[in-house]
């Protein structure tokens, strides 16, 4: 591979996705959007794949998302190989563990690599749900009531009843019982009652050391992106969330358009939006977030918000909310992913 673009307009751009997290596949659609958006503008765009099994995959110009180059490189000689070809930014398509939780963030930093999006400890503690709570609660942001869980001990199906007893008491039904580390709404259920708890508690408990249960809020599902800019981070406008029927937004409703309404601008009332845009630009800044954000969270029925969480790596595939509250902001996608991209350099 080529080094850096000589043509000022023209970024060398190593685009970095899959890996093996539970998003894998939606990982890979970003990252053909974002190759083909970056193509048509003038830019040269590798693909970058990791496989399920962590091997790296480095592409040319012309090679598509999700496909294998040989055997595949370890870590560090895909880093060394990234290093060589001489790129001006690596695009971060990850979604979920792997690439958003920081780790991936900081080998890219340790070997001098400019990259989008935040740093390794906002990306470690927002993919945390259990750190993104307390951070949130220090600062005043407002978080629903729950109990943090250590699966290990959860093993029995006496303590699994003794603490869905605990939780129930303490946060009510129905109840989200939901691992700490995720996205996409995976590992994420709705308990209806005590043995609901007591079944989801045995599902989770194997995919994650922690898990969290927690006040379910019903009313209206928001999520708010945060953009940074020359003059600062900016809130874009409120993307409303109505999935149809009884479903919630979980991994299916996502990606799938027709099981889901998308609505920008949200239909809430104007404080509403004030309000959440407020939280958003607060819970970036307190997570240290760099260059893009969502922060996503609840209107109940009374009129208050709850934050949900904050994701370092907002979604960009065609369904993605981040998009449609940009293009409602003026803001179209290819000139979002040059925004992205601008943020990386500045700070580099």
């Amino acid at each position: 591979m080529s080094g850096a673009s000589s043509d000022p307009t023209s970024l060398h751009v190593a685009v970095l996705h899959g890996g093996p997290s539970s998003e894998h596949d939606i990982s890979v659609v970003t990252s053909r959007g974002v190759l083909a958006a970056l193509r048509a503008r003038g830019h040269r765009a590798d693909a970058v794949w990791v496989d399920r099994n962590g091997r790296w995959h480095l592409g040319g110009g012309e090679t598509d998302s999700g496909v294998a180059q040989g055997a595949g490189l370890d870590l560090p000689a895909a880093l060394g190989a990234l290093v060589r070809g001489g790129y001006d930014v690596c695009f971060l398509g990850f979604h979920g563990t792997f690439g958003e939780d920081g780790r991936v963030q900081a080998a890219l930093e340790l070997a001098g690599l400019r990259f989008t999006g935040s740093g390794p400890l906002a990306s470690a503690v927002a993919m945390d749900k259990v750190m993104t709570r307390r951070v949130f609660r220090a600062t005043g942001l407002p978080v629903a009531d729950g109990i943090e869980l250590v699966s290990a001990e959860l093993a029995t199906a006496e303590a699994r009843a003794a603490v869905a007893a605990d939780a129930v008491a303490t946060v009510g039904l129905p109840a989200v019982v939901k691992v700490v580390a995720g996205g996409s709404s995976v590992g994420v259920e709705i308990a209806k009652d005590l043995a609901d708890t007591e079944a989801a508690l045995d599902r989770l408990r194997t995919l994650w050391p922690t898990l969290l249960i927690e006040r379910f809020v019903g009313g209206t599902e928001l999520t708010c992106g945060v953009l940074d800019g020359p003059d600062g981070p900016t809130a874009l406008p409120c993307v409303e969330i109505a999935p149809r029927g009884e479903r919630f937004f979980d991994y299916e409703t996502k990606y799938d358009p027709s099981l889901v309404d998308e609505i920008v601008p949200a239909r809430i009332p104007a404080a509403a939006e004030a309000a959440l845009r407020s939280h958003a630009l607060a819970a970036h800044r307190v997570l240290g977030c760099r260059g893009v954000s969502r922060t996503d969270a609840i209107l109940d029925r009374d009129g208050a918000l709850w934050l949900l969480e904050t994701n370092t790596l907002p979604g960009l595939t065609p369904a993605s909310l981040l998009p449609k509250a940009a293009a409602a902001a003026g803001l179209p996608y290819a000139d979002l992913l040059e925004r992205i991209i601008a943020n990386a350099l500045a700070d580099g």
